[in-house]
C-alpha cells in the first residue's frame, strides 16, 4: 500500500455504485460493462487506490499519469484480484468450510451457517458471490472476529472450482451431490462428476470432508480423502436419517441418529421437500464435527427458513404457492415436483414450468423427460412458457396443458384455474425470471 499511496486500504470493491472512500478499487473488464470507464469517477470519491490494466494505461496515458501516485497498472486485473485475495486468505487460520455441488448448495450452505452461528461467530457467502469475482470479495470480508467461513464456489465451466480451491485453500470441504448442471459445459454426468469433485481434491491429504454417499459419485471419489465424515440414509452414514414421515405441507421430519451414538433425535424442517433431508443431514455433520450440542443443531434447523425464491412456501388468499424460482436443473425441477405432489390441498396442483438453461445439446431432451415426469406423477395442469419448455408440453399429454410465449397469457390462464385450496408451483431458470409469475399472483 506504501508503494501504491502511502494510504491505508480499507476495504476491496469492484463496484463503482458502492465503492467507498479507502477502498482499493479493481477495474474489471465484464461482458456487458468495463470497470475501467469509472476510474475517473472512483478516484475522485476518495478511493486510497485503483488497480488498472496495460491496455487502458496505454490507451489513457494522461489519466494514467495524473493517477500514478495510486494506481497498480497490472496485465489482467480479474486475475490480479484473485491474486490478493490468495494472499489475504494467508493471514486466517480459521477453517473454511467450501460448499460445492450440482443442487442444494446454497440452502444447506445456509444451513450449516444457522447451525454454527449457534456457537460461532460465521462469515457466510452472500447471495450469489461464488464465482470467480464473488469468491475474491468474500475473501476480503474475513476479519479476525471470524471464527469459521463457510464459502459456496460455483461453477460452469472445466477448471474454475481449482481456481477458487486456490484461491480458498478450504480446510473442509462438502458436495452436495452430482446431477445434471450446466451440461452445455460439462456434457454429462462424468463431466460435473469430475468438476465438482474438485473440492474433495483440494482437501484430499491435509483437509476434512464431508461425504454425502448416498450418490455414487461421491462416495466413490470421498474414498480418496484421508479425513472425513459420512452423512445419508444408508446404515453406513455416521450422520443419517431414520423414520422419515412428512407434514401436509411436504415439510419432513425424521429422526438424526449417530454411529457413535445410541439415543436420536426428531428434526423437524420448516422448508418442504424431501431432497431437503440430505441438506439438513449435511449441516447436522457439520455441526457435530465442530461440536456444536445437538440441542442447538436441532434448533437451528427447525427454525432455517428457506431462501427467497427457493421453495419457499408462501399462503395467499386460501391457496398455496410453491416458489422455486431462483434457477432449474433437470434434477432440481424433479425434485420439486416430487414436493407438490407430496403436499396435501384439498383442491388441485398447478405446475407452472419454464426454460431450464445451459443443458446444450440435451435440452430436448430433458425438457421432454420433465413432461413424461409431469405426467408420471399424475399432475393435471401444467402451464409452460418459453421455446425449451415447449417440449414439456408436447411430452406431458395431459388433458390440461397449455404452453405460452408470454408470462401476461400464462398469468391470465393460471389465473383463471387458480382457486381457494389450490396449490401452485411455479419454477424456471435465474434467466426466465418466474419469480415475476409469483409477484403477481
Amino acid at each position: 500500500t506504501k508503494y501504491l499511496s502511502g494510504k491505508k486500504i480499507s476495504g476491496v470493491s469492484t463496484d463503482s455504485r458502492t465503492v467507498k472512500a479507502g477502498n482499493l478499487f479493481f477495474a474489471l473488464r465484464g461482458e456487458k460493462l468495463d470497470g475501467h470507464q469509472f476510474v475517473p469517477d472512483v478516484a475522485d470519491r476518495g478511493v486510497s487506490a485503483v488497480v488498472v490494466d496495460a491496455q487502458w494505461s496505454e490507451n489513457n496515458p494522461d489519466l494514467a499519469g495524473r493517477l500514478k501516485s495510486c494506481a497498480a497498472i497490472v496485465p489482467d486485473t480479474t486475475k490480479a484480484l484473485a491474486e490478493l485475495a490468495a494472499l489475504y486468505r494467508t493471514k486466517f487460520s480459521i477453517p473454511i468450510i467450501a460448499v460445492g455441488g450440482s443442487n442444494g448448495k446454497t440452502t444447506t450452505k445456509e444451513m450449516i451457517t444457522a447451525v454454527l452461528k449457534t456457537k460461532y461467530s460465521v462469515l457466510s457467502t452472500e447471495g450469489n458471490l461464488n464465482n470467480h469475482i464473488g469468491v475474491p470479495q468474500m475473501i476480503f470480508r474475513l476479519t479476525p472476529k471470524d471464527d469459521i467461513a463457510v464459502l459456496e464456489l460455483g461453477t460452469n465451466h472445466f477448471g474454475e472450482l481449482k481456481h477458487l480451491c486456490s484461491i480458498v485453500k478450504p480446510t473442509h470441504a462438502l458436495i452436495t451431490n452430482i446431477g445434471k448442471e450446466h451440461l452445455e459445459f460439462f456434457g454429462d454426468e462424468e463431466g460435473v462428476s469430475k468438476e465438482e469433485t474438485e473440492l474433495f481434491r483440494s482437501v484430499q491429504t491435509k483437509g476434512f470432508a464431508f461425504i454425502n454417499i448416498d450418490d455414487e459419485h461421491l462416495l466413490k471419489a470421498g474414498k480418496k480423502v484421508t479425513r472425513s465424515m459420512t452423512y445419508g440414509s444408508g446404515a453406513m452414514g455416521e450422520v443419517r436419517a431414520t423414520n422419515v414421515r412428512m407434514t401436509d405441507l411436504g415439510q419432513p421430519i425424521f429422526d438424526l441418529a449417530q454411529k457413535k451414538k445410541k439415543e436420536k433425535s426428531t428434526i423437524h424442517l420448516s422448508v418442504a421437500g424431501r431432497h431437503n433431508i440430505l441438506n439438513a443431514l449435511a449441516a447436522a455433520a457439520v455441526g457435530i464435527k465442530f461440536k456444536v450440542p445437538e440441542k442447538k443443531i436441532l434448533h437451528a434447523l427447525h427454525g432455517w427458513i428457506a431462501v427467497n425464491k427457493r421453495m419457499e412456501i408462501i399462503s395467499r388468499s386460501g391457496f398455496t404457492i410453491l416458489n422455486d424460482t431462483y434457477n432449474a436443473n433437470p434434477d432440481s425441477t424433479l425434485a420439486a415436483l416430487k414436493t407438490l405432489q407430496s403436499i396435501k390441498v384439498a383442491g388441485k396442483k398447478i405446475v407452472v414450468l419454464a426454460d431450464m438453461l445451459e443443458l446444450g445439446e440435451k435440452a430436448e431432451h430433458e425438457h421432454a423427460r420433465i413432461g413424461l415426469a409431469v405426467s408420471d406423477l399424475e399432475f393435471e395442469y401444467l402451464l409452460t412458457f418459453g421455446p425449451l419448455s415447449r417440449f414439456t408440453h408436447e411430452a406431458s399429454k395431459l388433458a390440461f396443458a397449455e404452453h405460452f410465449d408470454s408470462k401476461e397469457a400464462l398469468l391470465a390462464s393460471l389465473k383463471s384455474q387458480l382457486n381457494a385450496r389450490d396449490a401452485v408451483l411455479v419454477k424456471g431458470s435465474r434467466g426466465m425470471k418466474m419469480e415475476d409469475v409469483v409477484v403477481r399472483l
